[in-house]
């Protein structure tokens, strides 16, 4: 999963980043069963910087099942 590129689609349902939706960046770091709720759950650096709370964010940390895969890292 590492180097994926992915979209971030948001939760069918109650979506709270709805400001993430579309943008598109890379897997830099997975994790297959997370401590906390057992989801899989990744590290994503965006290719463009996008607001939240008045500051660019460049790196993201969100569960896959927000993320579309567009192509595999090939790791």
């Amino acid at each position: 999963m590492v180097g994926s590129v992915i979209r971030y689609i948001g939760l069918p349902k109650g979506e709270l980043y709805r400001n993430f939706v579309g943008h598109v960046g890379y897997i830099s770091h997975f994790t297959p069963v997370a401590q906390s709720d057992g989801k899989p759950r990744l590290t994503v650096q965006w290719f463009e910087p996008l607001p939240y709370h008045g500051r660019p964010v460049r790196t993201s940390h969100f569960a896959l099942e927000r993320f579309e895969v567009l192509s595999d890292g090939g790791k």
